[in-house]
């Protein structure tokens, strides 16, 4: 039975990730997964949940390889269970928003497109006007996204749960309230250098009081475009290129994954990597806006493509796709915040003079953090109450109190991921800082420079997602996963 549930498992996975890289990088108009859960049904039915809790339960303790495989899949099953249940909801979000227009300087424009014009737009007022034009096609989805996440709650409970919070605490052993708490001190513990500093920041680049800025002028000054001169489009690939062979890593000879950056209008403003087959084929999206943006963007998906196409072809099924996201996170920010290490940026961009760009990185790094937690906060409450009006007050309240740029109650299911996915940024924050210092220790502040460290990554690839982020922090000896060291980062680089 598990042969062939692994088997049907891999072809699922292949298929949908193939179908969600096509939507979202913009070469289908359509996200067609019905069709999808359809056929492979029998994967996720109560009856194949009942049987892989009944495998793991007659699996002997000292077997751990094959009950970690096994949990694996049964955790592929019930969050595919979920989504089965929705799926036509899903589709009919995606559909709406791939096809949503707006009219602007006698043009029509993509939803995708909105998000990008925003980010660029230097002129408060039309920024704002863009914005509202935007906020108004989430508003009008938010009755499907409404009965989605109903759905999805009823799923949940259908399961023998208390509630959607109950079901992944189980799942993925983890306690959500206790994360957003102790989370919380990164508020906290950072709330005087974060207001001070954002105020500061607002006056200077943009003459605005803290008490004026809104969610809209958040987009804008977040992307740090002032500094974009110092990222060239056209030396991207270089920089890539020239930072993985100081690892000892030769992109040239990974035909395994492959760049997607067309321009479509329809691709997604977020970038993405998309493991296909892992590791015989993973996709590594951005779409091109120029500027540092791209620089990050780019940097943290490159650690998820690294992170699947290292994985050894010789790996379970189930230690390819299905494991703890924070893990991969923690490899995708390791590189992406390479943008903040003045020594990295001198070397591979000759940008000597990089302190004020380092402080307002690290502010707008801040900022993004502080927001994500406040989403935790709010996920908590929403999945255990299921109170949506109380919810969509409450994220903008949360937000508004965190970041400090005021926020609507708009996009409280716009900006809501599935299965709590904010815990899994949050603690690969924490995990990041704690491994970046464990290779400055071990290979020098430059470790990006060193074979060496190169060549302990890609061990580390190699296991895929066999191990949670909490056991590769235990096994090189730096964890529990805590928020101090962050938290010490931001107040010293900001003080």
């Amino acid at each position: 039975m598990l042969e062939e549930y692994r088997r049907q498992y891999a072809e699922f996975n292949a298929t949908w990730m193939r179908e969600y890289y096509l939507f979202l990088s913009g070469q289908k108009n359509d996200l067609e997964i019905a069709s999808i859960y359809d056929r492979y049904g029998d994967l996720f039915t109560k009856d194949s949940i009942t049987g892989l809790k009944q495998s793991l339960d007659e699996m002997a303790d000292h077997f751990e390889s094959e009950r970690k495989a096994i949990k694996h899949l049964l955790i592929f099953a019930i969050e595919q269970y979920l989504e089965n249940s929705a799926k036509n909801l899903t589709e009919a979000i995606s559909e709406y928003e791939s096809t949503a227009t707006i009219d602007w300087a006698g043009q029509k424009m993509t939803f995708q497109d909105s998000a990008v014009a925003i980010r660029a737009e230097k002129d408060r007022a039309a920024r704002r006007a863009l914005f509202e034009k935007r906020a108004e096609i989430i508003a009008d989805s938010n009755d499907l996204r409404a009965e989605r996440v109903t759905k999805l709650h009823e799923t949940a409970r259908s399961l023998g749960q208390a509630n959607y919070t109950a079901l992944f605490e189980d799942l993925r052993g983890l306690d959500y309230k206790a994360l957003a708490e102790q989370a919380g001190s990164i508020l906290s513990r950072t709330e005087t250098i974060y207001t001070a500093r954002l105020a500061e920041a607002l006056e200077r680049e943009m003459g605005l009081t803290i008490h004026e800025a809104d969610r809209s002028d958040a987009l804008y000054f977040l992307q740090l475009s002032d500094y974009d001169n110092r990222f060239p489009a056209q030396d991207l690939m270089r920089v890539y290129r020239e930072t993985m062979a100081g690892l000892g890593i030769d992109i040239e000879k990974q035909a395994n994954i492959l760049i997607d950056s067309e321009p479509r209008p329809r691709k997604t403003a977020r970038a993405f990597c998309m493991p296909i087959l892992v590791p015989e084929e993973i996709k590594l999206v951005i779409r091109p806006m120029g500027g540092q943006s791209d620089y990050q963007a780019f940097l943290h998906e490159s650690g998820h493509a690294q992170h699947y196409g290292g994985a050894a072809e010789s790996l379970r099924t189930e230690f390819k796709y299905t494991g703890d996201y924070a893990l991969s996170e923690s490899y995708a920010f390791l590189f992406n915040h390479l943008i903040s290490d003045p020594a990295w940026l001198a070397q591979m961009l000759k940008f000597d003079d990089s302190g004020n760009f380092i402080r307002a990185e690290m502010l707008a790094r801040l900022s993004s953090i502080r927001r994500y937690v406040a989403k935790l906060k709010y996920e908590c409450d929403l999945h255990e109450s299921g109170d949506l009006p109380r919810a969509a007050q409450l994220y903008a309240e949360l937000q508004t109190d965190a970041t400090r740029f005021r926020t609507g109650p708009n996009e409280f299911l716009y900006d809501l991921d599935d299965a709590f996915y904010a815990a899994n940024y949050i603690r690969a924050w924490g995990f990041e800082v704690m491994l970046r210092e464990y290779f400055k220790t071990r290979f020098g502040a430059a470790w990006w420079t060193s074979q060496r460290a190169g060549a302990l990554l890609r061990e580390l690839w190699e296991t895929g997602d066999r191990y949670t982020a909490d056991d590769i922090a235990a096994q090189i000896g730096v964890g529990p996963i805590s928020f101090d060291l962050l938290i010490d980062e931001f107040n010293r680089v900001l003080k």
